[in-house]
């Protein structure tokens, strides 16, 4: 059986614009897109997979050593193998600033970049799942993502970072993801940031309007997560690329970590008003009832503990005498409780100010 998909190595060609110009009766012809070039009459043969023959493999081995000796962009032969012979995407972040240029990298820096960049990752799926712009949850979805990424051998210049990610359908416990449009939806994140947050001179009015403007984009927890990724690490240079036998993406930002007091009010300033217009939904147990007196009290305090974008967060709550009722039942018996209301955030932690749904999920 052949390591390598025809299919896939024509959809990879149809991407980068090369042209399909005739059929033979064991090659496919395609001619390069100008801006390779190359001779009018150059043209590269693909041919055509037969389980009976041999030598297909040996044929696109070497054909990826030419085209990686003429392409731009995905010139690495190890990323064409890989991208010929499985539906996956590669995605390559590159860190190039001071440190990193002899390409190594402080170990603290490399541990916080891979995790800022998971948690990147497990942003975007929720965001592509839930399209909630705050507060989403996709903890399946996420798992089974992460899943099937794996880590590839680092290249040489600066420090580049090397993963493989899933690009097609993958089946959760609880759904089926579209892989390619979690991948697209990132870099549509990583460019809308560049622009707005790195590019932009002039000041950003936050209201309504606005939010309706960038809901394509906006999902707090990711725009929160990418900030994360240059400041916990102080990267200060970085480049992303996305490459799958569909498309090349690439996104370059320089001089990051004068900008990042400007993003953290962006930040700051977008959740405020999120935390007005979308209700928090969660799923939780209660940690702490604090009411001493509940038959007598219509303030009777709980703090719940429940997962929000894919973060473990404790949650205040203000309840009615028989509300906290049920809550010391549910306490007791160690069921879940699902609330939903609106919410405010403190110094460490959400209090829900408009109760609009109180429930006990008994086993």
């Amino acid at each position: 059986m052949s390591r390598y998909k025809e299919q896939l190595i024509i959809e990879f060609l149809s991407s980068r614009g090369w042209e399909f110009i005739r059929e033979g009766s064991l090659f496919n012809y395609f001619s390069p897109p100008e801006l390779l070039n190359l001779p009018v009459d150059f043209e590269i043969e693909i041919p055509k997979y037969s389980k009976g023959k041999s030598g297909f493999d040996y044929y696109i081995n070497n054909l990826i050593k030419e085209l990686s000796s003429i392409l731009f962009f995905d010139t690495k032969s190890d990323d064409l193998s890989i991208l010929f012979s499985k539906d996956d995407s590669i995605l390559k972040y590159r860190i190039f600033d001071a440190e990193t240029l002899d390409g190594t990298i402080p170990f603290q820096k490399h541990l916080e970049s891979l995790e800022g960049f998971k948690k990147v990752l497990s942003q975007a799926v929720t965001f592509e799942i839930t399209k909630q712009p705050i507060f989403g949850a996709a903890k399946f979805e996420v798992d089974s993502y992460l899943n099937r990424c794996r880590a590839l051998q680092t290249e040489k210049g600066s420090y580049v970072t090397k993963l493989s990610i899933p690009n097609g359908e993958i089946y959760s416990t609880v759904s089926v993801l579209d892989a390619n449009g979690i991948n697209t939806k990132l870099f549509d994140v990583f460019e809308f940031i560049e622009d707005e947050i790195f590019n932009t001179k002039t000041q950003i009015e936050i209201n309504e309007n606005y939010i309706q403007d960038i809901s394509e984009f906006l999902n707090y927890e990711l725009f929160h997560s990418i900030k994360d990724l240059y400041s916990k690490p102080q990267i200060n240079n970085i480049e992303l690329q996305l490459s799958s036998v569909k498309q090349f993406r690439k996104v370059q930002t320089t001089k990051v970590q004068s900008r990042i007091p400007y993003f953290n009010r962006y930040l700051r300033e977008i959740k405020n008003l999120l935390l007005e217009l979308v209700s928090l939904e969660a799923t939780g147990f209660i940690k702490r009832l604090s009411s001493t007196s509940p038959l007598h009290s219509s303030n009777n305090e709980v703090l719940i503990v429940a997962e929000i974008a894919n973060t473990q967060e404790t949650i205040k709550v203000i309840l009615d005498s028989e509300e906290y009722i049920e809550a010391i039942e549910a306490h007791k018996h160690e069921w879940a409780v699902r609330i939903k209301g609106k919410a405010r955030q403190g110094k460490t932690q959400l209090s829900i100010k408009e109760l609009e749904l109180f429930e006990i999920l008994r086993k």
